[in-house]
């Protein structure tokens, strides 16, 4: 008896039997496997459209190419708030120290930028990211501390293919604010709103 149900146990766990391929035929016909996108769907049926699309043509990576894109128009924009609070500073704020004055409209411009910067990425950009767990606070101090390096790595970067590679000054900063902006957009990614440790999420 022990015999013959070990034998019938053995059938019907053996991959290669006839009975076990019909049940996988049946499961394929009946419950397809379905792609997961990689990207958020939209209200909108035509822009799933395409970013099915493009999920096909890139292989999966339309949800990081939105991101990324997301990521760059935000940036735009908060340059250009960046140097409107300058232009304001320097033409309708009177100081007598002509470096102290372009060093307020800088600092000013840079700053207040910056939390614009992080107000429209922490939304939009970054808004279904694992550390979006983190109290604001948190997320705020981790931007500016990623935007901190990249400003400092900007330096670095003319710095060093100005001085060695004897590049002009101006194509040195546009080349150091690309690759910056790569750095800045993957070390938001890893540090500002990395996945909480299990440490973290039992506090």
């Amino acid at each position: 008896m022990d015999r013959f149900v070990q034998n019938n146990v053995e059938e019907i766990v053996d991959p290669s039997h006839e009975v076990m391929e019909e049940l996988v035929e049946i499961v394929d016909q009946v419950a397809p496997m379905q792609a997961v996108p990689s990207y958020r769907p939209t209200r909108w049926e035509f822009v799933n459209s395409l970013l099915d699309h493009l999920d096909s043509v890139t292989g999966g990576r339309a949800g990081s190419l939105v991101q990324f894109f997301t990521f760059l128009f935000i940036g735009g924009t908060t340059t250009i708030v960046n140097l409107a609070i300058l232009y304001v500073v320097l033409n309708y704020i009177s100081l007598p120290n002509a470096f102290f004055h372009n060093l307020l409209g800088s600092t000013l411009g840079s700053e207040l930028s910056l939390l614009a910067n992080f107000a429209l990425n922490d939304r939009f950009t970054f808004r279904y990211a694992p550390g979006q767990q983190r109290p604001w606070f948190v997320r705020l101090s981790r931007f500016h501390a990623t935007a901190i390096g990249g400003i400092l790595l900007t330096i670095l970067i003319q710095a060093l293919l100005v001085n060695l590679l004897h590049i002009n000054a101006l194509i040195s900063q546009a080349i150091a604010v690309v690759i910056v902006l790569f750095y800045n957009f993957f070390f938001h990614q890893f540090f500002t709103y990395r996945r909480l440790k299990a440490v973290e999420e039992a506090i």
